[in-house]
């Protein structure tokens, strides 16, 4: 019997590969976030944007939101009890920017095996349709594996540009998101951004969580449990963060972000 969604919902996630929206947070959270967000870049003299795979080791906060109760009901109800938190990213759209987020599967960059990995995007804070919220072709995850083109483009938030080229986006559906709630999404899905036409800052924590029987397919990597227990170990243990980002923690991310980049990390073969 799932916890907090309906049977409808589930089925509506089954089908359509995303859900939203949720509520997850106090809204003065997701400001305490960002405020941590902008210290974070004036000291460290770069963007908690730029970690590509381990975002949420830089603040004890972030690491404390992917152990959130009420956004891991809803992540149990998707792919069951017992729950690893695989990586992360803070999505980043400061107003007029211009950065975007080209058409992608994240299957074909993860690694993972089998697929059933979610995301889930926290808004911390709102996140409009002008804002450039994301988008999603609903459906898409039960379809083909897509080839992609790396671009590497300085406005593309993804690490390598990558970008599903000339496919039919007619049916898209934004997934709108006020500060505080999130969605959820399957790792296959085609989805994307605009850029933020807005004078406001857009930023989201996205969390990506796998059943702990998922395994990597480039060789062992770390996660973090964050509900249930691991029977399986296919995992080594992230770090935890105490308060104040170090070296180690830092190297951690960084060389989780290389590989990721490595372009000797194969996508997907075409389904």
């Amino acid at each position: 019997m799932p916890k907090v969604l309906t049977e409808d919902q589930i089925k509506f996630y089954r089908d359509n590969g995303y859900l939203a929206p949720l509520d997850g947070v106090d809204p003065a959270e997701g400001a305490r976030m960002c405020t941590e967000l902008q210290a974070f870049e004036r000291d460290q003299g770069f963007s908690a944007g730029d970690i590509n795979m381990k975002g949420h080791l830089c603040f004890r906060r972030s690491y404390d939101l992917s152990f959130n109760d009420g956004i891991l009901d809803v992540v149990e109800d998707l792919i069951g009890p017992d729950i690893l938190a695989f990586a992360s990213r803070f999505w980043m759209k400061k107003g007029g920017d211009g950065n975007y987020v080209t058409w992608h599967q994240d299957s074909a960059y993860f690694g993972l095996e089998p697929n059933e990995l979610v995301t889930v995007w926290l808004a911390l804070t709102d996140a409009t349709p002008d804002m450039g919220c994301m988008r999603v072709i609903p459906a898409s995850h039960r379809g083909q594996t897509y080839s992609h083109v790396e671009t590497f483009a300085d406005d593309n938030l993804l690490a390598r540009g990558q970008s599903i080229e000339g496919i039919n986006d007619g049916n898209a559906q934004y997934m709108a998101l006020k500060a505080g709630q999130f969605s959820c999404h399957h790792e296959r899905i085609v989805h994307g951004s605009d850029p933020n036409a807005t004078d406001g800052d857009r930023i989201g924590l996205g969390i990506f969580y796998i059943p702990t029987h998922v395994k990597s397919t480039i060789g062992r990597r770390t996660a973090c449990l964050v509900r249930g227990v691991d029977e399986y170990g296919h995992w080594d243990i992230d770090p935890v963060p105490d308060g104040q980002l170090d070296k180690n923690i830092l190297a951690h991310m960084t060389e989780a972000g290389r590989r990721y980049v490595d372009p000797q990390f194969v996508q997907e073969a075409d389904a």
